[in-house]
């Protein structure tokens, strides 16, 4: 039987050979072979015994210590270094098997804990999902109006006819087998294109992937979000922007009945353009409605002057007494009452105006407002000496916001300028970015007879601003005119602007300026012209510690002109400054 060197060496007699004669050896010298007796034999065991005692007796030979002809044999270095390496790989594999062991048993934990937090976060898009659609049902069955009916029908023919049957059942409960795989199989029945021009963002996408849900009593956010009408035109291929305006418009009437709604928080509605003539403030609504109990179509016409004491019959308009108010008139004060109550019972006519509005002390005073504005139209629609002093009045109302509108958009372009700028972060120049530290730039036209008239700005700016200061305005507006210099600009460019004389009057710095701000000639002018201002002056002027003025040298030094005009010592913020004031007090600037 064939064996191995594993077995050889496991075998304790496999180092001990057996001392067997061959078979076919002859006998020994000396020896003869003498055939037995048949007297001689003597009964015996069978083979099996003894092959027994034989193979005994010759065990015992082989242990016994005396027979010197053997000796015992030592395994070979070979066969040790096999076992050991045998050893040391069913070692190695054992501990393989048990890293990784450990390492799926982590990953399986990891998986659970992955397939759980999905599970808690799709039963939470569920339950915001329940809460919209049963706020919207509440509204569609609440208001009832026409406007808000087809509201659901383009969103039934945009994406698929297959989303139809499951708006009715909304309402229901989902059975216990179904998986958040589940809820997610309707959309492949939204097209990219759809997807992404949907306005109503994620409001409209849940409505469609989870047409199955319960209502619930509890809501967390208003219905206005979701907005299904602008889906319709473009899903049909109507590219035009006349048709997409109206699409939008119709939308927002849509969804317009949640002004009634006051738990949630409301932004102000803003126009999107010049062509939006939606009513969304409750002035416009309380002008509308004068005109509509007029009968008018605009306020270009009015109405002559109702008589006093001259009652009006139900189905007659509504006439006011323009040359008296509502407090000494009693025919406007009871138009103004029933005007008041009118709007209130037709307030759904004005769907974006806040809820709010509709109180009593807004609608008093809004009516009022409008009154004030309706019987100026009518005094300057009567007289010309009116109407151009009317005129006058909106023109020199319509100049100062321009040239407020300028000087703020200057403020914004120099306080960006100096966030970019590391040199100008002290607080002491926070002082100098005011609207009222602004130079001002009135609009002037240039008549000539060979050209065009030409319209320019002319910066006008004011006399108490130092040098300094006005340094630090065009380090500001230098940032500002390179980091904008590759922009591309909309419109006919920017208009041309030429230095002007100072402004008018007496501009007076504006509290929190600094005393580096202001000039040391107009502080002289002022002590010997008015003094009275140098007391208005000290109490306005702030100087913020801690910076010092002879290691900055970004704004240059102070020019000849003002140090040769100032008084006292000028040492790093500090100013000390006497005048000749009634009360010969001393102030530091």
């Amino acid at each position: 039987m064939p064996t191995s060197e594993l077995s050889d060496a496991l075998n304790p007699y496999f180092a001990t050979s057996r001392n067997r004669p061959p078979a076919n050896a002859p006998p020994p010298d000396g020896q003869q072979s003498v055939a037995p007796n048949a007297a001689d034999c003597v009964p015996q065991g069978s083979g099996l015994e003894t092959i027994v005692t034989e193979s005994s007796q010759s065990a015992i030979s082989q242990v016994s210590p005396s027979s010197d002809a053997l000796s015992p044999r030592m395994p070979s270095a070979a066969s040790l270094t096999a076992v050991q390496e045998l050893l040391r790989y069913v070692a190695s594999t054992r501990e393989a098997q048990e890293i990784e062991r450990k390492r799926r048993l982590a990953w399986e934990q990891e998986q659970e804990a992955k397939y759980a937090l999905r599970q808690a976060e799709m039963e939470r898009h569920m339950l915001e999902m329940r809460q919209e659609i049963t706020k919207l049902r509440s509204r569609l069955g609440a208001s009832g109006s026409p406007a808000a009916s087809p509201s659901v029908q383009p969103v039934a023919g945009t994406h698929t006819s297959q989303v139809t049957p499951q708006l009715p059942t909304m309402g229901q409960q989902p059975t216990p087998d179904t998986s958040p795989a589940l809820s997610h199989h309707s959309t492949p029945y939204l097209s990219s294109q759809n997807m992404g021009r949907l306005e109503a963002g994620p409001s409209n996408l849940n409505v469609i992937y989870h047409p199955t849900m319960p209502q619930s009593p509890i809501l967390t956010q208003p219905a206005r979000f979701i907005n299904m009408g602008p889906s319709s035109p473009h899903s049909q291929g109507i590219p035009t922007q006349r048709k997409r305006l109206a699409s939008e418009l119709s939308s927002d009437e849509e969804s317009s009945t949640d002004s009634k709604d006051e738990s949630y928080p409301r932004q102000r509605n803003k126009r999107r353009n010049h062509h939006d003539t939606r009513c969304l403030t409750i002035q416009h609504a309380m002008r509308l409605h004068m005109l509509r109990l007029m009968q008018l179509e605009n306020d270009k016409a009015l109405p002559d002057s109702h008589v006093e004491g001259t009652t009006l019959g139900p189905d007659q308009p509504v006439r006011f007494v323009w040359d008296k108010t509502t407090r000494q008139s009693v025919h406007n004060n009871r138009m103004k009452t029933l005007v008041l109550r009118d709007l209130k019972e037709n307030r759904d006519r004005y769907k974006y105006v806040p809820e709010k509005d509709f109180n009593k002390k807004s609608l008093d005073t809004t009516f009022e407002q409008a009154f004030v504005t309706l019987r100026q139209k009518y005094k300057a629609q009567r007289d010309e000496s009116v109407a151009r002093t009317y005129k006058q009045r909106e023109d020199t109302k319509a100049r100062s916001s321009r040239r407020a509108s300028r000087k703020k958009t200057k403020l914004c372009n120099r306080s960006d300028a100096r966030n970019r700028l590391d040199a100008f972060e002290h607080i002491t120049f926070d002082g100098a970015l005011q609207t009222e530290c602004m130079s001002s730039e009135e609009s002037e036209v240039e008549e000539s007879p060979m050209n065009s008239p030409r319209s320019f700005l002319r910066i006008r700016g004011l006399p108490w601003r130092s040098t300094r200061l006005r340094r630090f305005f065009n380090t500001l507006d230098e940032n500002d005119r390179v980091e904008n210099a590759n922009k591309p600009r909309r419109g006919v460019g920017r208009k041309e602007r030429f230095p002007g004389p100072h402004k008018d009057g007496l501009p007076i710095p504006p509290k929190g300026v600094a005393s580096w701000m202001v000039s040391k000639r107009w502080i002289s002018l002022m002590r010997q012209t008015q003094s009275e201002v140098l007391t208005i002056l000290a109490d306005l002027i702030e100087d913020p510690p801690g910076f010092d003025w002879s290691h900055f040298d970004a704004l240059g030094q102070e020019s000849e002109d003002e140090d040769i005009v100032g008084m006292g010592q000028y040492g790093g913020m500090q100013l000390a400054l006497q005048y000749d004031a009634p009360s010969s007090a001393v102030w530091t600037l």
